[in-house]
């Protein structure tokens, strides 16, 4: 099966997966007022309870610029593929390598526009 049909699984589904657990966002925005703009960092502190290739997060409308998964032993992961879902308002973030069980913190760069 192919990343494609993989991500597929993540679609029209109520609730997050349960293969890793998010529990803590430190989230750092810069707003621009005058473009009606804003970019941002965000470091999640995350469990991986189940071995994965995959991490799942609630987005909508957002330009991802650069993701990066460190783990405890400070191994660091970029994913293969980005995938946002704007019907489901899902992020999919689709690893090489199976992120193995543990802590770590997921960083990623994005942009977006302010809506009203």
């Amino acid at each position: 099966m192919d990343q494609k049909q993989n991500i597929e699984q993540f679609k029209d589904q109520p609730r997050l997966q349960k293969f890793s657990v998010l529990k803590r966002y430190d989230l750092y925005l810069k707003l621009d007022l005058s473009d009606c703009t804003f970019s941002g960092l965000v470091h999640i502190n995350l469990s991986i309870v189940e071995p994965t290739k995959f991490v799942v997060l609630n987005a909508c409308e957002l330009v991802v610029h650069q993701v990066l998964f460190t783990n405890s032993l400070n191994h660091r992961f970029t994913p293969c593929d980005v995938a946002l879902n704007g019907d489901d308002e899902i992020l999919v973030l689709v690893f090489e390598q199976v992120l193995g069980t543990g802590e770590g913190v997921l960083s990623i760069e994005f942009s977006g526009a302010l809506n009203e």
